[in-house]
């Protein structure tokens, strides 16, 4: 009985050189590097977050955002405005003011119930 031949032979990666630690010279954060030449400014704040998170809304939440970010714009004087409103910005203060209320957080079925949680200790608040 005549024996297979092996395409690949015994290792058939063995050509790939392992990679060692000192192969590439450590980088800085390019963030960092950015600063070097860009002195005289701030980091902007939406670079001091770690995370980004695709959230899915329907066309109304979408829309309430929207309206909210314009008004809040329009309806600054020039003191206020260091800083720029975005979206991102009120879905962040709005966690950021959600996550100090206490709801009833047992038995939760559904998007709408826990809506209604939060309503009803808005309403206590």
């Amino acid at each position: 009985m005549a024996t297979k031949k092996k395409v690949l032979g015994v290792d058939p990666l063995s050509w790939i050189k392992k990679t060692e630690e000192n192969d590439y010279p450590e980088r800085e954060n390019t963030r960092t590097e950015n600063k070097k030449f860009n002195t005289n400014k701030e980091v902007p704040k939406y670079e001091t977050y770690e995370v980004k998170l695709t959230v899915r809304l329907s066309e109304k939440h979408l829309n309430y955002l929207s309206i909210l970010e314009r008004e809040i714009m329009k309806k600054r004087s020039k003191e206020n405005r260091k800083e720029r409103i975005t979206k991102n910005s009120i879905i962040r203060a709005m966690i950021d003011a959600f996550k100090n209320l206490s709801i009833e957080k047992t038995e939760i079925a559904t998007e709408e119930e826990l809506k209604s949680r939060f309503e009803k200790s808005l309403k206590r608040f």
